[in-house]
């Protein structure tokens, strides 16, 4: 070892080739960087705390301005009361009808036709078949409605039968709320047509009588008709009293009415049902009726010349019993052959006429009844838990944001104040 060091001076390419060494070793191993981090940096998160915070502090902000919270809530649950107890009880009547399918359709057809029904799939039907989704806007269309109220219904409130048209016209109130609502949309927004109105009611004559409607007049709309605005009116209205819906899956008719007594409003649901089944057998069967009317004229009148021809051929064999010429048996025979006609012609015709009766039967459609009407005994509106559940809830949050927006508008006030204004540019 003594050797060794003292040879090193005396070796400098050796010297030399360990610092090369050196350097290359201190290339290839990189410098470690140490550095100390706060446990605090790094492990502590407050944003948990930030948003508790927020939410404590909006909590606290609410209950120190909760006068305000209470007082808009007690503003608006009045006026819900206003609301309940300004309303009409309207009692609500509902039949379900299943009516029956005018063609004779296997299983594998109904089943498409359930999810053609589904999905809005509209197929090619038969010219004499009316389809059960046009049954609203049937009982929606004018013609109906003219029909529907000059029908009576019992109102047991007033313990009279009236006609729709008379209840409607005569005896019918609304209730508070649409009083109110009417005066402010007459009075407000529609303050020019209130003015307009009024101006026309002065030149015009007062002394004028209403005259009578007659509903005769509407029973055909071949011609033009003009229609008087009490009768748009109540037509409008019964309108939106009846409600009229079709289940897809079950093919189940629903035929709803709200009315303000419960008596008429089951009264009036079987009368819709009524005239909406004689308006679809009518439809249904309108050409085999044609045709029967047709067949029964003509039998009639087969019957008639068959009973002349009859009686005119025993007159003549009964005048002509011991006369044996051949000008007699002539006229006996044409007498018989007119007569043989005559009996061929009311023979065919008679069968023709029960054959036309058994086609109409067969066309009559059926509806049955799934669910009667039945009188109710608790009106389905008002709902007092939606109008006062929901006045106290929009009470809350109209108290809540009248806080927040008073103090973003002093916020905002003030900035407007202390904003200076731009120079403007010529």
């Amino acid at each position: 070892m003594s050797d060794i060091n003292k040879n090193e001076p005396d070796q400098p390419e050796s010297s030399e080739a360990g610092k090369k060494g050196k350097k290359q070793l201190q290339k290839r191993v990189p410098a470690e960087e140490y550095r100390l981090i706060p446990v605090e940096e790094n492990s502590y998160d407050d944003s948990d705390d930030e948003v508790l915070i927020d939410v404590i502090g909006t909590l606290k902000d609410i209950w120190i301005n909760r006068t305000i919270v209470y007082i808009t809530t007690a503003v608006v649950f009045v006026i819900g009361l206003l609301i309940y107890f300004g309303s009409d009880r309207i009692y609500y009547s509902e039949a379900q009808l299943m009516p029956e399918s005018s063609s004779n359709q296997s299983q594998l057809g109904q089943l498409f036709q359930q999810y053609e029904n589904i999905f809005g799939i509209q197929r090619s039907v038969e010219e004499n078949d009316i389809q059960v989704s046009m049954y609203p806007h049937i009982v929606e269309s004018l013609r109906f409605q003219i029909e529907l109220m000059q029908h009576k219904v019992y109102f047991g409130e007033l313990e009279q039968e009236l006609t729709i048209f008379e209840y409607f016209t005569e005896y019918y109130n609304p209730p508070f709320t649409s009083r109110i609502t009417d005066f402010v949309w007459d009075y407000t927004i529609a303050l020019p047509f209130t003015a307009w109105n009024f101006i026309k009611s002065l030149s015009s004559d007062s002394e004028k009588v209403q005259e009578p409607i007659d509903f005769a007049q509407f029973r055909e709309f071949e011609a033009p008709k003009i229609l008087d605005s009490q009768i748009k009116s109540v037509a409008s209205t019964v309108s939106a009293l009846i409600t009229i819906s079709r289940e897809p899956q079950t093919g189940f008719v629903s035929i709803g009415v709200s009315l303000p007594d419960a008596q008429a409003s089951t009264e009036m649901v079987i009368l819709v049902k009524n005239l909406l089944q004689e308006y679809v057998i009518d439809y249904r069967t309108e050409k085999a009726m044609n045709n029967l009317v047709f067949i029964e004229e003509q039998f009639e009148e087969a019957r008639v010349n068959f009973q002349a021809k009859q009686d005119s051929l025993a007159a003549f064999q009964d005048r002509n019993v011991n006369v044996a010429t051949s000008s007699m048996a002539v006229v006996e025979q044409r007498l018989q052959s007119e007569y043989e006609l005559a009996y061929t012609l009311y023979n065919t015709l008679a069968r023709r006429l029960q054959e036309a009766k058994i086609q109409v039967q067969e066309q009559t459609p059926v509806f049955r009844v799934h669910e009667p009407a039945i009188v109710p005994t608790q009106p389905a509106e008002p709902d007092a838990i939606r109008i006062l559940g929901g006045a106290i809830f929009v009470g809350l949050f109209l108290g809540v944001a009248f806080i927040y927006l008073r103090r973003w508008f002093g916020i905002f006030v003030q900035e407007f104040k202390n904003k200076d204004p731009k120079p403007y540019k010529v």
